[in-house]
């Protein structure tokens, strides 16, 4: 098989000869698609569902996200046969292989179908049975319903370690005060020169987004480098609200006073998390409890 480019258009309309289905398209269509596909397969061992779906939050919006355990030389047949059939039935509208080396270390690609919704889109990430890194454990990726465990891979997940992820927390609040207290008077310096990019720039880099990662060691420490992701059924309704508010910027005067508002919050959230006697807890895989609507 040909190597895929990074990024594979193909017509938004059938081409002659190209009949798909016209049935309404379902996420669970998708991901009973891929299953019937690779069961069968003796060099597939396990799929299951990661994203929104291991959360008990996927909706219409939601895509299908799945995780596949393959023999090590069996990664590209794997892609192979699930495009062929998505093709077949589906119709391939656009592929997209993220660049490798991935930041996980598997091989992941996304397709986006023909003619329909785009947010129906299928991720399918392809993990090599030697690679232990699974995106299972509770805490950080949800409770993962498998479609079919041929090796028992469920039962192969370790247990976190609570005490080192305590400590890097620690570290990480240290590096984020000391960043903050040198730089978050670079949005002030370019409100004053009047160069709007660069202040948005700043403002969103180098304050919201430590921010965001004190509000996430504050109530999600596990997913404390998640960013903005799932933070409205994250953070209590009134700071995740407080922290809507700060992203939207009407001028220069506004983003000076909303600066200064977000520097204190995160100035007052950084001194409580050290003060904390424990910053991170196990929850067996149930969405983080919320700890207040401080």
């Amino acid at each position: 098989m040909a190597k895929p480019s990074s990024a594979s258009p193909r017509s938004a309309q059938p081409a002659p000869g190209r009949a798909f289905s016209r049935t309404p398209l379902t996420r669970q269509h998708i991901v009973e698609l891929v299953q019937r596909t690779l069961q069968p397969l003796a060099f597939v061992h396990a799929l299951w569902e990661g994203g929104s779906t291991a959360f008990g939050r996927a909706d219409g919006f939601s895509d299908a996200d799945l995780q596949v355990c393959v023999d090590d030389d069996k990664v590209a047949a794997t892609f192979a046969a699930v495009e062929a059939e998505l093709e077949k039935v589906l119709g391939i509208d656009t592929t997209f292989a993220v660049p490798e080396p991935t930041w996980h270390g598997h091989a992941q690609r996304f397709y986006r179908f023909v003619g329909r919704e785009p947010w129906l889109m299928l991720d399918l990430c392809v993990q090599k049975r030697s690679n232990e890194s699974r995106f299972l454990e509770p805490e950080i990726h949800g409770k993962a319903p498998f479609l079919f465990d041929k090796i028992d891979l469920a039962a192969s997940t370790r247990p976190l370690d609570i005490e080192a992820h305590e400590t890097k927390l620690r570290a990480r609040i240290e590096m984020l005060r000391t960043r903050m207290h040198l730089f978050a008077h670079m949005v002030e310096k370019e409100c004053r020169r009047q160069r709007p990019l660069d202040a948005m720039g700043f403002y969103h880099g180098l304050v919201i987004a430590p921010l965001v990662e004190l509000l996430r060691i504050r109530h999600d420490p596990w997913r404390h480098d998640f960013g903005m992701r799932y933070l409205h059924t994250t953070l209590p309704v009134d700071q995740a609200r407080r922290l809507e508010d700060l992203l939207f910027i009407r001028n220069f005067p506004d983003l000076q006073s909303k600066q200064r508002v977000a520097v204190r919050w995160f100035t007052d959230l950084a001194a409580e998390l050290a003060r904390a006697p424990k910053l991170v807890y196990t929850t067996g895989g149930t969405v983080p409890p919320r700890r207040g609507n401080k």
